[in-house]
């Protein structure tokens, strides 16, 4: 697809620049639907956000100390440099195949005392980002950034929670919601947390805040200072971070939604990373979305990690026609040949069409010496993909290794999975090789005695998934805490991951009678999708209704968060069509006891009404 860019040029000599000490900068978006408003306030920079009469930032402060200098606190004049309006339609692998960006860029001057910095804004309908410049060539420390953000009192913010230290280790907590003015308290381990935050206002209109292009910086998260502001803060605390190049901060990033749909759709973190690369990825054949089979969490020690029992999973791969297994953790502690052995397990899934992905704990390989003799070894005993662990932290550093391992694996054509870090901010526009994060509180919990309630679930698609793919494992029926067999199968159409790991041993759904109604579903799963509506009985935390397609074929996939029976209504009207349509419906069986499958003619205008128990799940399918 070739991109079109519009562009429109204000440069602005000095005779006729655009300055502001008090008076604000206004700066629309492409329709004038969001504004941003930047102004001083006693030398202090200050900004705030609104869609029409809708408050989204209240006035809160901007800045950034670096090398032992104050960026925005002694602000003298803005300028107004440079004006740029971008059109562009661009590649998408999130709920849609095309994604269009759509702004209005400002480059703005800051002028302080004898030193000029630069802030740069993008502006779009539905939100508006920001970055810093810091005037130099060369910057050594970042000690504090002084971006906040403020809440409206009116809004309810949803945040995620685990009550120990690796809630903001791995981003692995349970997603709940407050108000604003309670954010400093409400949280056992402190004001700090992490991204996204999302708030909800009256009449079901929704802002996010977030980051998006996180390279050579620290991860962001965001510390409650009162007021109902929050302020960014980083996992290396009042040492600040090495920058040793010149300083470009990340965007930080404000979204703005009429509606979970509107929401779900939002593509600004994807719009503001760059394209990739094309000395690198101008091939990308390699780079295969796919469902893989996973040995580690239905494991059975006598046998797991043995290469006869590895091998009886891929050949259940290949029977529901997926395209991977996962050799998890214990693969080089438990083959005594380990090389040999793993080039004769992916010598023998190639010829059954699987590839292999190989994991690996991330301190193994923090070295690039290390790392690069790693991945070329794996390489070259046939796997296609690579797993790494317990990076555990959002430091400086290991968002550089990340950046580092991605690069370098794509040089060696190898797709990479990330566990035990933090959420994504659109790292897998530039590197498309990136099929899927963890940085979610996926099903693992589940045989860890924390397990997963349906409620979360419900929440998952409007808070954390809007930043980007999650390795949650979806449908782990054999262990599915709270939630029914239903619930589970339609995890694997809401949740959004390129490389699908599901967790449910694959010889369980290829010998169990249970799971014959779904084996068809199975085998035929997308995993990247043409296009997406999220239906309006959809609610945060309560319910999760997507209407989703892949080529000619429809899939609605329900999930009840409530802990109560919920009755949904279905119209068809968004497959445009007048004639009738055939749906096969899956739904839970009385008392738990597996799936329903049956056959339902369906009409655009004509509601079908269907009944979704307590922390249940319907699926449909809809052949056009």
């Amino acid at each position: 697809m070739k991109n079109r860019i519009f562009f429109s040029l204000i440069f602005v000599m000095l005779s006729g620049m655009l300055w502001a000490s008090g008076p604000a900068l206004e700066l629309p978006g492409p329709n004038k639907q969001l504004q941003v408003v930047l102004y001083t306030e006693n030398g202090k920079l200050l900004y705030r956000v609104a869609a029409g009469a809708l408050t989204l930032i209240e006035p809160a402060a901007l800045g950034l100390r670096v090398d032992n200098r104050t960026l925005g606190r002694e602000v003298q004049q803005l300028r107004l440099l440079r004006q740029v309006t971008i059109r562009e339609q661009r590649p998408s692998r999130l709920n849609s195949t095309v994604a269009l960006n759509h702004c209005v860029e400002y480059t703005i001057l800051i002028q302080q005392k004898d030193i000029t910095d630069t802030i740069s804004f993008r502006v779009f309908d539905n939100g508006c980002a920001f970055r810093y410049q810091p005037a130099g060539n060369l910057h050594a420390l970042l000690q504090e950034e002084l971006t906040s953000f403020t809440f409206p009192a009116t809004s309810r913010v949803w945040y995620f929670e685990r009550n120990n230290n690796w809630k903001l280790k791995s981003y692995a907590g349970l997603w709940m919601s407050t108000t604003p003015d309670r954010l400093p308290s409400v949280s056992s381990q402190g004001p700090i947390q992490g991204k996204p935050l999302v708030a909800e206002f009256p009449g079901n209109k929704y802002m996010v805040i977030t980051e998006a292009a996180l390279y050579g910086y620290s991860g962001m998260r965001l510390k409650a200072i009162g007021g109902n502001a929050v302020q960014v803060n980083f996992t290396e605390g009042e040492s600040g971070f090495a920058v040793n190049k010149r300083l470009q901060t990340p965007w930080r990033v404000v979204l703005f939604a009429r509606s979970l749909d509107e929401l779900v759709k939002n593509k600004i973190i994807e719009n503001l990373n760059p394209l990739p690369d094309q000395n690198v990825f101008a091939d990308q054949s390699w780079i295969k979305p796919g469902i893989s089979v996973w040995s580690w969490i239905t494991r059975n020690e006598e046998n797991y990690m043995q290469p006869a029992e590895e091998m009886k999973f891929i050949d259940a791969a290949a029977e529901l026609n997926f395209q991977f297994s996962l050799i998890d953790e214990g693969w080089e502690t438990k083959w005594p040949y380990k090389w040999k052995q793993l080039k004769e397990l992916c010598e023998y899934a190639s010829k059954k069409k699987i590839g292999v992905w190989v994991w690996k704990h991330s301190k193994d390989i923090l070295d690039t010496i290390q790392r690069n003799q790693f991945l070329d070894s794996i390489r070259s005993c046939g796997a296609v993909g690579l797993k790494t662990d317990f990076m555990n932290s959002e430091e400086k550093s290991f968002v550089d290794f990340e950046i580092g391992l991605l690069r370098a694996a794509a040089q060696r054509k190898l797709m990479v999975n990330f566990h035990g870090c933090q959420a994504p901010t659109g790292e897998s526009v530039p590197f498309p090789n990136e099929m899927t994060r963890e940085g979610i509180r996926g099903l693992e919990l589940n045989i860890m005695n924390e397990p997963i309630p349906a409620w979360h679930n419900a929440a998952l698609p409007f808070t954390r998934l809007l930043l980007g793919h999650g390795d949650y494992t979806p449908a782990f029926f054999s262990n599915k805490a709270n939630t029914t067999y239903t619930h589970q199968l339609a995890l694997l159409y809401l949740f959004n991951s390129p490389f699908q790991c599901i967790a449910e041993n694959p010889l369980t759904l290829l010998n169990d009678p249970k799971y014959k109604p779904i084996l068809p579903l199975l085998r035929s799963l997308p995993v990247t999708w043409d296009e997406t509506i999220v239906l309006k009985q959809s609610e945060i935390g309560r319910l999760a209704a997507f209407a989703r397609r892949k080529g000619n074929n429809w899939y609605v996939a329900v999930i009840n968060g409530t802990g109560s029976a919920s009755s949904f209504k279905l119209d068809p009207s968004f497959i445009r069509t007048r004639k009738t349509l055939t749906a096969t419906v899956i739904r839970d069986a009385a008392g738990d006891a597996g799936f329903i499958k049956e056959e339902k003619k369906m009409k655009t205008g004509n509601h079908t009404k269907l009944t979704i128990p307590a922390n249940g799940g319907l699926l449909i399918q809809i052949k056009n």
